[in-house]
This record gives structure tokens, C-alpha cells and sequence, in this order.
């Protein structure tokens, strides 16, 4: 027999059901982060999660896009892969 978590993961199909977590996390207005079981959130606090897990995003995606423009500076400037970071900026800021 099915869990109730189980059958809701079938109820939104294979892709989302599969990456529904158990647990939310997100913070609350003083900043903490709160873990609550996923069956026990109230709909507010899975639009919290939402906004905790977009910013979230958001941060990986500018990491993600100062190390890809590092990269293309480095390249530009000729820096092999075996170059270390250090070396490339103290090229790159000459």
C-alpha cells in the first residue's frame, strides 16, 4: 500500500514526483531557517519554500556566471588549463 507522500508524488506525475522532497525548508522573517515535514506545511509556507529555493537559484546562477566569465577571460588571454587562478589574475590584472 501507498503512503499518502507516495501517492501524492504519483498525483503530480513522474518528473515533479520524483524531485518532491520530503521536507520543506525555507526562513522565516528573522532569517531562520525552518525544516518543516512536507505533509505538515501549510500552502503559505510551500509559496516560503518557493521564494527560499529562487533565491537559492538565483545566487547559483551569478556563481555560476562570474566563474564562466573568469573562464573566458582566462582563455581570451591564453591561459592554458593547468593555470591556477592566482597566476591568471595576476595576468589578467596587469
Amino acid at each position: 500500500m501507498k503512503t499518502l507522500f507516495q501517492s501524492l508524488q504519483a498525483k503530480l506525475g513522474s518528473y515533479a514526483g520524483e524531485h518532491l522532497a520530503t521536507t520543506l525548508r525555507y526562513q522565516d522573517r528573522h532569517g531562520n531557517a525552518i525544516d518543516k515535514p512536507l505533509l505538515e506545511a501549510t500552502l503559505d509556507e510551500v509559496a516560503f519554500a518557493i521564494q527560499t529555493l529562487s533565491a537559492e537559484g538565483s545566487a547559483i546562477h551569478r556563481r555560476r556566471s562570474a566563474l564562466e566569465s573568469l573562464y573566458t577571460l582566462a582563455r581570451d588571454r591564453g591561459c592554458l588549463g593547468a593555470d591556477t587562478v592566482g597566476a591568471i589574475a595576476s595576468e589578467a590584472t596587469k
